[in-house]
């Protein structure tokens, strides 16, 4: 693990939701991703992703829940946008 996620600490609501979800995952070498996830999405779609994701079984999962969270959460966020846009 890179020694800057080590010494992380967020600042902001959208650091502190983007450190919550690499955490949750398990996926703390990914925390830039999802800090551009948390900036680009909103927060209770993030959440709630994050939930859905967090109560698969782990047999269920093909790849890993970070592969999983990162297609579930770019589905999900053009669902949103394409409601927004009407």
């Amino acid at each position: 693990m890179e020694r800057w996620i080590q010494k992380f600490k967020p600042k902001t609501k959208e650091e502190l939701l983007a450190y919550d979800a690499a955490a949750k995952l398990h996926d703390l070498e990914n925390l830039a991703l999802y800090l551009s996830y948390a900036k680009r999405f909103p927060e209770n779609l993030m959440r709630k992703t994050l939930s859905e994701v967090s109560h698969i079984p782990d047999e269920k999962i093909r790849k890993s829940r970070g592969a999983l969270f990162n297609y579930l959460i770019q589905k999900n966020g053009r669902k949103t946008q394409e409601n927004f846009s009407r």
